[in-house]
């Protein structure tokens, strides 16, 4: 019997590798994107904490230059946070494309392991067919020789 041999295993490997990267590169990207999530939820609370600080200071009287202060941190923390957004959109957006890019290899690897399931069954009724007509010509022989 015959050893069934897939043409294209190499290819069908590196489809497989290729696949594996992709998970990886999209694996590291959501990390990335959850890491960005939780600076902005850090920003929003200290945001929220500063606006409860003025709020305590402006009921005890609160002069003038504290209120400068809070104002300008007020607005560097607005800045950040604007920015981390950006960063969590660009994140987003790296995700959705490095997920795209991993159903494509899925896809091209499933394809590549079809074919190779078809072929290995035509392989298999090949030998199956093989087999019976070695089977046939040996009873025949065998009809032949005690004749």
């Amino acid at each position: 019997m015959n050893k069934f041999h897939f043409k294209y295993d190499n290819l069908l490997n590196i489809k497989e590798k290729h696949e594996e990267i992709a998970k990886g590169k999209l694996h590291k990207a959501v990390e990335r994107l959850d890491l960005e999530k939780d600076k902005l939820n850090g920003l929003n609370k200290d945001k929220f904490n500063c606006r409860q600080q003025l709020r305590c200071q402006m009921e005890q009287g609160v002069h003038a230059s504290q209120l400068k202060v809070y104002e300008t941190y007020m607005h560097n923390l607005n800045q950040k946070i604007h920015h981390q957004k950006e960063s969590i959109e660009q994140c987003s957006n790296s995700v959705s494309y490095l997920r795209t890019a991993l159903i494509k290899a899925s896809t091209e690897r499933r394809t590549f392991e079809k074919l190779k399931e078809k072929e290995k069954e035509l392989f298999n009724y090949q030998e199956k067919k093989e087999e019976e007509k070695f089977i046939d010509q040996l009873v025949t022989f065998n009809n032949y020789k005690s004749n």
